[in-house]
């Protein structure tokens, strides 16, 4: 696995992301399987962690969770938490865990890369500022429920695999400790593009424990990446950049007030895009699950009669897979 920091010195400004291109596996056993129809299964070898229904209209998605999930990532002890450390501007701590997790997956069997490129990314910049800023998460139902794809604040929502520890739990009670000296280790999410939507790869106890301490915790975002997007994003942000300054460059040579300024700002803004272009989501990989829809209905009777029984009946404006109890839910802002 060949390894590269974006960007690639901290000259260049604040750490973003961190590059991997992988070699193998070709079929990881942490994985997403579609039956067709919008049907989804994400299991561990041939261990089911959760199933999903898209809705018809395509305004979400139904799932349950099973709770089986086991974190593919070793724990980290305290000592190495303090001795790594989060709290920085430059984002070199982040860097630093980046690199940990990157190690830890590609060290383990049970994990989700394959061969591709993938991204292990800090918070995404904010357009006006172009520097990242930590935002709450909102946890969806850790059992089962409904991702909206439209209502809220669906670019907050993460969706825990299984069930997040009380307060008052040992190992959060830990955490917390960690999360209040500014040394607690990010939560590693998975962005699932069937689910549009961020999974709880690593971290249910340290999110726990940020969560009771009413703060947001630090992210690390696994995701792939699309070179034909990639591609695409860059052509589109070069031809933007292109039409751009060439207006504001006549607004210079007028001699108008401000185009100078103006043209540095579009030169900073290219820079950023083109840095986000390689760190975006791309489309993730799923595989045929064998047998189909046949399947899937199989495997949700098995593990969740009840939803499943709801989920193959419901039919109330949503489309023929809603929501289980025919409600979204609240996003607080």
């Amino acid at each position: 696995m060949r390894r590269s920091n974006l960007p690639a010195s901290s000259a260049a400004g604040a750490w973003e992301a961190l590059v991997l291109d992988v070699g193998e596996p070709t079929r990881p056993a942490l994985r997403v399987e579609a039956a067709g129809g919008g049907l989804l299964v994400l299991r561990r070898g041939d261990a089911v962690l959760l199933l999903a229904s898209v809705a018809d209209d395509h305004f979400g998605v139904a799932y349950v969770a099973t709770g089986h999930h086991r974190s593919p990532v070793p724990p980290t002890s305290a000592a190495r938490a303090a001795a790594v450390g989060t709290a920085d501007a430059g984002g070199a701590g982040l860097a630093r865990w980046a690199h940990h997790f990157a190690t830890a997956l590609t060290g383990t069997g049970d994990g989700p890369l394959h061969a591709g490129r993938w991204v292990i990314a800090g918070e995404p910049a904010q357009p006006d500022s172009g520097t990242s800023q930590r935002r709450m998460p909102v946890p969806l139902p850790q059992h089962r429920g409904w991702i909206d794809w439209f209502g809220g604040d669906r670019h907050r929502q993460i969706l825990p695999l299984r069930p997040l520890a009380g307060p008052g739990d040992s190992r959060v009670k830990a955490y917390r400790k960690q999360f209040r000296e500014g040394v607690l280790p990010p939560v590693l999410l998975w962005w699932i593009s069937g689910l549009d939507c961020h999974v709880v790869l690593d971290g249910h106890d340290r999110l726990a424990a940020a969560l009771a301490e009413d703060g947001p915790p630090p992210l690390l975002r696994l995701s792939s990446v699309s070179q034909r997007q990639v591609d695409a994003d860059t052509d589109t942000a070069v031809r933007r950049y292109a039409t751009t300054t060439e207006a504001v460059r006549h607004q210079v040579a007028a001699g108008t007030p401000g185009a100078a300024d103006a043209l540095a700002a579009t030169h900073r803004r290219f820079a950023r895009e083109l840095g986000g272009v390689g760190t975006g989501y791309g489309t993730s990989r799923a595989w045929p699950l064998r047998g189909g829809p046949a399947t899937w209905h199989r495997l949700a009777e098995a593990h969740a009669p009840d939803w499943h029984a709801e989920i193959s009946a419901a039919d109330d404006g949503y489309g023929r897979r809603p929501p289980p109890d025919g409600r979204r839910p609240h996003l607080s802002p």
